[in-house]
């Protein structure tokens, strides 16, 4: 009986930390951060996922702005942590979700009597911050196929996802002018290694970056990704940002401005995030989400399992 038992709970065990995730959160939020959002200005136009806190004291928040009214209220902003601010602002008519203490002075939740602000305990990131993980390693996984030289990226195949593989000191120098030819793709995924010429993992763009033709129209800001899929920091710098954002080891700051999803760690400024998601569905079970080191308890049940098998088997 204690044989069988033990064999069982290992089994379940080992199977809560193996998953397969096929949700695309870029595809639903606006603005993804695994932990504290550090507002100074700004505002995130569409869904916000926040797994820390909501730091903004002294400020109006606002969020939502750019999401449909509809009959039904949604919940348009999550924040697992606290929420320090001023005001916070919910546009739309939508609801706000908080698991920590909320600290405003003002709550609006605008536009109709719909919308509503809810405490919820249970508000976490971990099955979020798997997701992205593994979001990243998989595009990161993926053949490269186009072609960038001379400030240009080049696709002129017939694939429907066209893939670059590049390094930031490779592309974001001083005083740059970026370009895009995506030829028949309709998805476009620029992986962006940390560095190519040293082990830092820290990411400074240089000031006067542009992105320029095929870079500036609504359908590349829906359908182009750039995955920082190893970096630790971000620095945005002036950089006005045509498409959606991957960082999920990353803090990040600066920027001019966001036009596509954006998922870090955490987000420090006052930059504005316009309301536009990253529509590539990816192919069913090609994304598996990656089996964590085991806790302490797992380790302890794997050890009494072996004495148990051996003592059954003499």
């Amino acid at each position: 009986m204690l044989y069988r038992f033990l064999v069982c709970c290992f089994a379940c065990l080992l199977g809560s930390f193996s998953a397969i995730a096929e949700d695309n959160l870029l595809g639903e939020y606006n603005l993804i951060l695994l932990e504290d959002y550090n507002f100074s200005g700004g505002d995130v136009q569409g869904r916000t996922y926040i797994g820390g806190d909501l730091n903004a004291a002294g400020h109006a928040v606002e969020f939502g702005s750019r999401l449909p009214n509809t009959d039904t209220a949604i919940d348009a902003v999550t924040v697992a942590g606290d929420i320090n601010a001023n005001v916070v602002r919910v546009l739309r008519d939508n609801n706000l979700v908080y698991g920590g203490t909320l600290n405003a002075s003002h709550v609006e939740l605008n536009d109709g009597n719909d919308g509503q602000a809810i405490y919820n305990a249970q508000v976490g990131v971990n099955t979020i911050a798997s997701t992205i993980r593994a979001d990243a390693a998989y595009y990161s996984s993926l053949t490269e196929n186009g072609v960038f030289s001379n400030g240009t990226f080049n696709y002129a195949g017939t694939d429907d996802v066209a893939v670059f593989n590049v390094s930031a000191d490779q592309i974001f120098a001083q005083n740059s002018n970026l370009s895009l030819n995506w030829g028949e793709a309709e998805t476009v995924i620029i992986n962006v290694a940390a560095s190519s010429v040293s082990s830092s993992t820290d990411v400074v763009i240089g000031g006067g970056v542009n992105l320029n033709n095929g870079f500036t129209s609504n359908q590349a800001f829906s359908n182009v990704l750039w995955n920082f899929y190893d970096a630790t920091s971000i620095n945005f710098n002036s950089l006005a940002v045509k498409g959606s954002v991957l960082a999920p080891l990353a803090s990040t700051s600066g920027g001019a401005s966001f036009d596509g999803a954006f998922a870090a760690v955490s987000y420090s400024g006052a930059r504005e995030f316009h309301n536009f998601v990253f529509e590539y569905e990816r192919p069913q079970g090609s994304q598996l989400v990656q089996v964590p080191a085991p806790p302490i308890a797992l380790i302890g049940l794997s050890a009494l399992l072996f004495i148990t098998l051996r003592r059954y088997s003499r």
